[in-house]
């Protein structure tokens, strides 16, 4: 009996996050019953995954359950909030302008990126959200900006300071006529 009300939990969150129902709450709540028994995690988690990848990414079928089962995976590892986690992805890859196929690699970047340096999945987030525009005006890509501001971490600089000079100096080489890297290279 704890297992049927584990589940219907599960499937009370998708109702609340998507509204969803009849055919389109039957194929969302089919998913997390796979996710459920593909991966060990519990009912509630699996049904966040399901309603808030479906909502934030758009998605449905096999491309859902994976894809929930992946962020149920990043959360894991990265000892994150499931719902922040997929809310903060979803957050910084619009604004980077990277493709939801491209979920995966981005989940494997910055997971890779707080392993090699201890910077913390809610704090990568915040950089990122906070300096994105910065790092894109400085064409950096996430890949870029995500390697960045680990960096920054690993190193103990602040990643605001550190941005704030980097765009003054790219300013700078701009009205020198120069790109970031040339005036880099003279300074070093």
């Amino acid at each position: 009996e704890a297992a049927a009300k584990d589940l219907d939990n599960g499937y009370d969150t998708i109702i609340t996050k998507t509204g969803a129902t009849g055919e389109a709450l039957e194929g969302l709540t089919e998913q997390m019953d796979r996710v459920f028994a593909d991966i060990p995690t519990d009912a509630e988690s699996a049904g966040i995954a399901i309603g808030e990848v479906n909502t934030r990414f758009g998605l449905t079928g096999d491309a859902l359950g994976d894809l929930s089962e992946e962020f149920i995976k990043f959360a894991e590892i990265n000892g994150t909030d499931l719902n922040n986690s997929i809310d903060s992805v979803d957050a910084i890859m619009t604004k980077f302008g990277v493709d939801t196929a491209d979920t995966n690699k981005v989940l494997g970047l910055m997971t890779k990126a707080g392993q090699d340096t201890g910077i913390s999945m809610d704090d990568l987030y915040r950089s990122l959200e906070t300096n994105g525009a910065t790092l894109k005006e400085m064409g950096l890509g996430l890949t870029e900006s995500v390697n960045l501001l680990a960096q920054f971490e690993a190193s103990g600089v602040d990643s605001s300071t550190a941005l704030a000079a980097l765009k003054k100096a790219q300013q700078n080489a701009t009205a020198e006529g120069k790109t970031l890297d040339q005036a880099f290279n003279e300074q070093i």
